[in-house]
């Protein structure tokens, strides 16, 4: 996409949808007169963007790993974990740190 403005658009509603992600199943993607003069409405579901997103989930959990090998500790000797951004609200994120620290909960 060449036009600036067609990506800022895009990109914000983007990421307003990763935001309703968070606590949705599903979320619109509508962005009016995208490009030439042809609008954009699609929804995206929480599976859809956990396969987009696979990569960098990949990436979190071995500098998750790699960050809990460096402090020399175990998951059990960790009481609690606390979680900056936008991004620690996506609920596969929390599942991946459940899963690491085998908690029930957050």
């Amino acid at each position: 996409m060449e036009s600036p403005r067609c990506r800022l658009r895009l990109m914000e509603a983007i990421e307003t949808a990763r935001k309703r992600l968070s606590a949705d199943k599903e979320a619109p993607i509508n962005v009016d007169y995208l490009l030439n003069e042809e609008d954009l409405n699609r929804s995206l579901k929480r599976e859809e963007f956990e396969e987009i997103i696979a990569p960098f989930l990949d990436k979190f959990r071995e500098v998750l790993r790699e960050t809990i090998a460096l402090s020399k500790l175990t998951t059990e000797d960790i009481e609690f974990v606390e979680l900056l951004g936008d991004a620690t609200r996506i609920p596969i994120i929390q599942e991946i740190i459940k899963e690491e620290f085998k908690k029930e909960e957050l």
